[in-house]
Order: C-alpha cells, then structure tokens, then sequence
C-alpha cells in the first residue's frame, strides 16, 4: 500500500491555516494602503491618518498604542478572524452547500455596513477625502487576497459554488 500524499487542506489544523490566510490578506491591505498614501503624498503618515478610524480608536483607548500601531493591530486582528472564520465556513459548505447563500448575504451586509461605517467617518470630518479613498482601496486589496487565499486552501469551494446554485 502507497502513502498518498497530503493536499494543502490536512498539512495544517484549520485554523493556523486561515490565521495564514489573514495574515496574508491583512500585509497585502497594508502594503497597498502604504502605496495609495505614498501616492497622494502621505508616505507612512497615511498609518496615522487611518489610526483615527472607528476600530483603531478602540484599540487605541484600549492600549494607548499609537494611532498608526493601533490600525495595524485592529487591521490583522480582524483579517485573522476572517481568515480563520471564513476557512471554517470553507469546510462545512462541503457537507452544506446551501450555507453559501446564507454567508454570501452575511458578506454582503457586513461589507455594505463598512462602507457605511467609513463613508459616515469621513462626513464626519474624522477622514478626509484622500484617506477615506485609501482606505476603501486597502479594503478591497485585503478582501481579493481573502478571497483568493481561501480559494487556494479550500479549492472544492469553486465547486460548492457551482453545486450550490445548480440545485
């Protein structure tokens, strides 16, 4: 009898997997919210500008961190959540296909209540125009690297989709 070899889902326990996949996701928002802050000539002071967030605040009343500390805290600790969740939600939609519809929605309000949450910092003059768009930009950058992630450890996903809806 042949050993057969591991796939990419049983190298790793579940969760160090989608705390991977966060933490991937949450450096890559980083990155690009450095990049869009360099661009409209913030540089690394973009960090400090979006450490006044709703989020960051907390974690800043919290911890005393420094504003720019406090968003790459709150920042990571959240995409290490998503990821851990979403590989989580990732391997009962096997046995649940249905479930996709459901997080699909669930997505979709948390995403549109960020949106809300960001766009209601700004009119509110604790962001202004040049972060906020930093910001949503970062946002999205971190979600695709999510997403893709999850899709690259948990590729029978693409299949549960495709199941999903053919039912």
């Amino acid at each position: 009898m042949t050993a057969q070899p591991m796939s990419r889902i049983q190298r790793q326990p579940g969760w160090l997997q989608g705390a991977g996949v966060g933490l991937i996701a949450a450096i890559a928002g980083t990155l690009a919210l450095i990049i869009v802050g360099t661009i409209g000539g913030r540089g690394m002071g973009i960090l400090d500008a979006v450490g006044m967030g709703p989020w960051p605040s907390a974690v800043h009343a919290l911890t005393g961190a420094s504003p720019a500390m406090s968003y790459l805290l709150s920042h990571t600790t959240l995409y290490l959540l998503a990821g851990i969740v979403g590989l989580a939600i990732a391997r009962v939609a096997d046995r649940l296909p249905v479930l996709l519809t459901g997080l699909l929605l669930f997505i979709l309000v948390i995403e549109f209540g960020y949106l809300v949450v960001m766009t209601g910092w700004r009119a509110t003059g604790h962001f202004d125009g040049p972060t906020w768009q930093a910001v949503l930009i970062a946002h999205v950058v971190a979600n695709l690297v999510l997403l893709i992630g999850v899709l690259w450890v948990h590729p029978s996903l693409r299949v549960d989709f495709r199941r999903a809806y053919q039912e």
